[in-house]
């Protein structure tokens, strides 16, 4: 019996290995035709193409002529190999990301070559050994073959949220697609510990493949303070025109217009002067842009690529509002299992009366917490009455993080790393001194902290579990030592 048991753990532990060794086989072929087939379009790109069919399977869902917008703006712009494959790929990016299919999967095919004329179709200029230019050009003749997946115009989600020290649970509602444009209307509603209630109706309607226009009314009553000393009712519209171009050197805009009614109401009290000072209502009307250049590889967990963001908002007669964010992801060694990335961010607000109107407390920067400036608690950077945080008007912060696989074999390609980090920052109340006044006493005396965790990097958003220490801290500054957690979309 133990003969035959031994025996069995031979074979199985030799099975295993085969299994492995033939994984690591198919692993392998895959690399090598996929290297292969981007050789090969590497050596084709250029080539004349001429897209003179569409065959589109399940466009029941869409509008004719709004499928065809987006196939005159992609696919039949193309002229060489190489713009046909980039324009089918966005073209199944958009009628995802815009809503109007579930999912898309598109087929180039080809009936042969056709003698074309050279200056009416405007084709990419050749080079010729002569001065003897023809008049028609060899172009490969293709027809696409698009299958759509029709996507579920109603949807319902609920689920909780949990952060440091609070918690929430959600509820929403959607209808997309409802008129065959990609029009989406949805419906939140949150409830939790910060955020005591949270209502959202937001409608987005997409213009072009390029162009989106997306409004939302709003009602959110959340605390504010260290020790949620003030409780703010926000209710108001915004609507905004934002843009989805493609490529290496394009630059993305989103123009927004913004009207809110703001009630502060007081909590505790032994609230400090400066939020008393604020309680009552107060009305905001604001115009905005935000310009964005973006070149990394992944939005959320960036593998390599470089950002630029810049924020501007003007608020009708109150204040001028400005921030800049860069950041730069770079991978080494196999599957880019060493990543580094960096960030910066600064803000600046000038006030347009200073002595006789404050700024409200839902304007001002904030700094601190486990997507900012870590081993800090949410808000616990900068000036403070008392004991709550009052934000700032001139800010800078950064971070240095370190990405790892995990050193384990099998888990090793998996969405888990390992993170190393340095972060700092300073956060303070300028009273519209001079710029180089500002920048004198943002490049001293920063806050900083070190740690290290574990990292999942999810499709729809970050998750991170940090163990955090603060290296210098300063009066005022609330620290949080340990553990801490952060979820979003963007990290410092």
């Amino acid at each position: 019996m133990d003969q035959f048991d031994t025996n069995l753990s031979e074979r199985l532990i030799e099975q295993s290995r085969s299994n492995s060794t033939s994984q690591d086989e198919q692993l392998e072929k895959a690399v090598k035709l996929q290297n292969y087939y981007g050789q090969l379009l590497h050596e084709k790109s250029s080539e004349l193409v001429a897209v003179n069919g569409v065959i589109v399977n399940n466009s029941e869902s869409i509008r004719p002529q709004v499928l065809q917008r987006y196939l005159d703006a992609t696919i039949l712009q193309a002229k060489t190999v190489g713009q046909l494959v980039e324009s089918a790929d966005i073209l199944d990016m958009k009628l995802v990301q815009h809503g109007l299919v579930e999912n898309a999967q598109q087929t180039l095919g080809s009936r042969g070559t056709l003698q074309l004329p050279l200056i009416k179709y405007h084709f990419a200029s050749q080079i010729y050994d002569s001065a003897n230019i023809p008049e028609t050009v060899s172009v490969i003749d293709v027809i696409s073959q698009l299958q759509l997946f029709p996507l579920r115009k109603f949807m319902a989600r609920t689920g909780t949220n949990i952060g440091n020290g609070e918690g929430d649970g959600y509820l929403q509602f959607q209808l997309r697609n409802m008129f065959g444009g990609g029009e989406q209307l949805r419906f939140d509603v949150t409830k939790g510990t910060k955020t005591f209630s949270s209502y959202l109706i937001n409608y987005a309607q997409p213009l072009n493949p390029w162009w989106v226009w997306d409004s939302l009314f709003f009602k959110n009553c959340k605390q504010m303070g260290n020790r949620n000393s003030i409780e703010t009712l926000l209710r108001g519209f915004r609507t905004c025109l934002r843009s989805g171009f493609y490529g290496d050197s394009v630059l993305n805009h989103e123009f927004f217009c913004d009207v809110a009614l703001r009630n502060n109401k007081m909590n505790s009290l032994d609230t400090c002067d400066t939020l008393l000072y604020q309680a009552g209502d107060d009305v905001k009307k604001s115009l905005g842009h935000i310009m964005i250049w973006d070149r990394r590889d992944n939005p959320v967990s960036a593998s390599r690529g470089s950002l630029f963001r810049w924020y501007n908002e003007l608020s009708l007669g109150k204040f001028w509002k400005s921030q800049i964010e860069l950041s730069k992801a770079q991978s080494w060694f196999r599957d880019d299992w060493l990543t580094v990335n960096g960030t910066l961010k600064t803000g600046y607000i000038h006030n347009f009366h200073p002595t006789s109107q404050s700024l409200n407390i839902c304007d001002k920067f904030q700094n601190g917490g486990g997507n900012d400036v870590r081993s800090f608690q949410y808000m616990g950077l900068g000036p403070k009455d008392i004991y709550d945080s009052i934000g700032g008007d001139a800010f800078v912060s950064y971070g240095v993080s370190v990405f790892t696989r995990l050193p384990f074999h099998k888990i090793s390609h998996s969405n888990f790393r390992l993170h190393w980090f340095l972060n700092g920052g300073k956060l303070i109340n300028h009273n519209n001194s001079s710029l180089q006044d500002v920048i004198k006493n943002l490049s001293t005396q920063h806050s900083t902290s070190i740690g290290f965790g574990l990292v999942l990097k999810h499709p729809v958003a970050r998750f991170e579990l940090n163990f955090a220490l603060p290296v210098t801290c300063h009066t005022g500054d609330c620290i949080r030592k340990g553990f801490q957690y952060g979820i979003g979309l963007s990290f410092l």
